[in-house]
């Protein structure tokens, strides 16, 4: 089975380079039966030459960084079945896409998945499972359920969603993709035994007072949007 993947980077530094490389390569030994279109958008410098051999497109956008319109730069190359949106931090457990798979064959009206992330899971939200032996959890709720640093999608169901919302170019593009497949009535899940480590999840930084001033604003941004002005999920 082919799946495209889009992965958006900041090449500017080794360190840089080689977790996006680690990235790709990990996510190409995954899955033996499964081959991976990876669409690599570069806001940084000009790595093509490390990339090339692990990725199928290079796309590095003469403007600023915006989440959402460097995704829609990348849609205009998909064309197989399924969709991978995903950081370029995130370690891949083998058969991962196998479960999402497996999952979609026994209720195919689910088209949205996200894996599980162990620690995440483990420090919070492992109730979900403790209690049964479901395959899956269906939820829209961030974090929770969709994690918005990989997103497997069925191409349809993509197609009824894109372009993505342009105004989300740093933060809550993720709550935005909850609301907008919901409002098309497309089901999410997120998949058990499919599992993937997102490294970004234990080093975020809330002492940055540029970053939770952005924050807040696209947050007004996504609540002025869906009219969601109170704080329940």
């Amino acid at each position: 089975m082919n799946v495209d993947v889009i992965i958006l980077t900041n090449s500017v530094d080794v360190h840089s380079v080689k977790m996006t490389e680690r990235t790709i390569r990990n996510l190409h030994d995954t899955e033996e039966n499964h081959t991976f279109h990876v669409h690599l958008v570069d806001s940084g410098g000009d790595y093509l030459h490390v990339y090339k051999d692990v990725i199928e497109t290079y796309i590095r956008p003469d403007e600023p960084f915006n989440y959402n319109r460097f995704i829609n730069f990348a849609l205009k190359h998909v064309k197989h079945d399924w969709v991978l949106i995903s950081n370029d931090d995130v370690g891949y457990e083998r058969g991962w896409f196998t479960e999402m798979v497996r999952v979609h064959s026994i209720r195919p009206d689910i088209q949205s998945f996200s894996p599980k992330e162990p620690m995440l899971y483990m420090l919070y939200f492992d109730w979900h499972f403790l209690s049964t032996d479901e395959l899956y959890f269906e939820n829209y709720i961030v974090t929770e359920g969709l994690m918005g640093w990989s997103i497997l999608i069925k191409k349809t169901a993509l197609d009824k969603i894109a372009p993505f919302d342009e105004q989300f170019d740093m933060y809550y593009q993720d709550n935005d993709y909850a609301e907008t497949i919901k409002s098309k009535g497309i089901k999410h899940a997120l998949v058990r035994h499919a599992i993937a480590v997102h490294r970004g999840t234990m080093r975020v930084d809330d002492t940055d007072d540029k970053k939770k001033l952005k924050m807040e604003l696209d947050e007004l941004k996504f609540r002025k949007k869906w009219n969601k002005w109170t704080y329940d999920k």
